[in-house]
């Protein structure tokens, strides 16, 4: 099952911190997904920050913290 959950993770995690950076800094609307839904811009932030945090957990559950901060 991880075999599937952590490349999910990471596809999150990049869309949604990817995508956050994006509106805050270059504002384009580039490969992100959520820069192509119409929705409000408050909003499209939050769900960029929600996918972030729901990849990085889903990385976390699976693997655990210790993976995620080696060197």
């Amino acid at each position: 099952m991880s075999a599937i959950i952590v490349p999910l993770g990471l596809v999150l995690s990049v869309q949604g911190g990817g995508g956050l950076l994006n509106n805050l800094f270059g504002d384009s609307r580039s490969w992100f997904l959520l820069n192509y839904v119409e929705m409000p811009d408050w909003l499209r932030l939050g769900a960029h920050a929600l996918m972030l945090a729901a990849g990085l957990g889903m990385i976390i559950r699976t693997k655990g913290l210790r993976w995620l901060l080696e060197d």
